[in-house]
């Protein structure tokens, strides 16, 4: 069965989560393909292992709409039984369209997000606008199944007229195992990095307006001063980088500041860390929040993080107010906690991949509808 996926234009929760999913599907049964801006994604290290292929759009709609629908039309004519739909907001709905024209089984809708990621105040308006606007106008007719991560992230995509009961909660689910708790990997990790003897706060996310790390920073500054020997860490990269060591070397943080870029093996730094930090402005579930607490590590995040993940009594949501959150942290900072825990939470939850895999490739067969 072959399936193709729409995904967003560099790298991020979306990819995150369908390769996730990948790993642990029956690839003689299952063949994903993807829609994509992001020329990285062909032959990219990450993915090496996986037999996927890339159809890469080189212009968008609103740039030249005849040689989008072309060049559409052209991969639909491939033999997809499948198109996954994978959205953070509306701008339009003309690949629903082409799809159903094409014939193409199952057209999945699937909402990812709670809001838009846009850091400019006037384009993030307009994309609003927009979002709203196509909201409104689309019609269940344009697809067969209406997919999201949250109730959330239900309510953010789909209006009134995709009836509550067709939209099926799908689990941004991890490798549970990959997560677990290894006081080695940890000692390694901290010894590599010149942790011994910290305390250290940790977060993992694209530099973004979503992610909100201008918040962590101005917190830790505040924590920081209390606690001298604690450390930052923050994996990741983004558009806002330049931007975010500037507020670090403007607090002179950078000697208790890792910004350690994209790492492909996000696990070993969690087990280096001892509490992790989600300021986000907004997330359809928090997917690195789920990761962290199968590692057994406390967890503050913020009020705007789906109440899905509080699957733990060490996952603390808390309003995005620098006060409220020094003093969350300093609390759980206090406690002792079994990091051996974590793993059970998460699986009782729900966010095996090996269990849940298996519930995809079902959805997938289905009928739909």
């Amino acid at each position: 069965m072959k399936v193709l996926q729409l995904v967003s234009p560099g790298f991020g929760g979306i990819e995150t989560f369908v390769f996730n999913y990948y790993k642990y599907m029956d690839w003689e049964r299952f063949r994903f393909d993807f829609l994509t801006q992001n020329p990285a994604l062909e032959g990219a290290e990450q993915y090496r292992d996986f037999p996927y292929g890339v159809h890469l759009l080189k212009t968008t709609a609103g740039q030249n709409k005849d040689l989008f629908v072309r060049r559409i039309r052209e991969i639909f004519e491939s033999g997809y039984e499948v198109l996954h739909l994978n959205n953070c907001f509306w701008t339009g709905f003309l690949l629903e369209e082409l799809a159903r024209e094409a014939g193409i089984r199952k057209v999945i809708v699937h909402s990812h997000s709670t809001f838009i990621d846009e850091p400019d105040e006037v384009k993030r308006a307009e994309l609003l606008r927009r979002h709203e606007e196509v909201k409104e106008a689309f019609s269940p007719e344009l697809a067969t199944d209406f997919w999201a991560c949250s109730s959330l992230a239900a309510d953010w995509l789909f209006g009134p007229q995709i009836p509550r009961d067709r939209i099926r909660m799908v689990k941004n689910a991890i490798d549970v195992e990959k997560y677990r708790f290894q006081a080695e990997k940890r000692a390694a990790v901290r010894q590599e990095l010149g942790l011994e003897g910290s305390f250290v706060l940790g977060t993992v996310g694209r530099m973004s307006y979503q992610k909100n790390h201008a918040f962590l920073i101005s917190l830790f500054a505040e924590f920081h001063q209390a606690h001298p020997r604690s450390k930052l860490m923050i994996v990741g990269d983004g558009e806002l980088r330049e931007a975010l060591t500037e507020q670090v070397l403007s607090r002179n943080l950078e000697g208790a500041v890792l910004l350690l870029g994209w790492r492909t093996d996000v696990e070993a730094y969690l087990q280096a860390m001892d509490m992790f930090l989600l300021p986000s402005r907004f997330e359809g579930l928090g997917i690195v929040a789920v990761e962290a607490a199968a590692s057994g590590l406390p967890c503050v995040v913020s009020s705007q993080v789906p109440g899905d993940v509080a699957f733990a009594e060490n996952i603390w949501h808390r309003p995005l107010e620098i006060p409220v959150w020094l003093s969350a942290v300093e609390e759980l900072a206090s406690r002792e906690y079994d990091r051996n825990s974590g793993l059970e939470a998460v699986r009782a939850a729900g966010y095996d991949i090996r269990r849940q895999a298996k519930v995809l490739e079902d959805l997938y067969a289905g009928s739909g509808g």
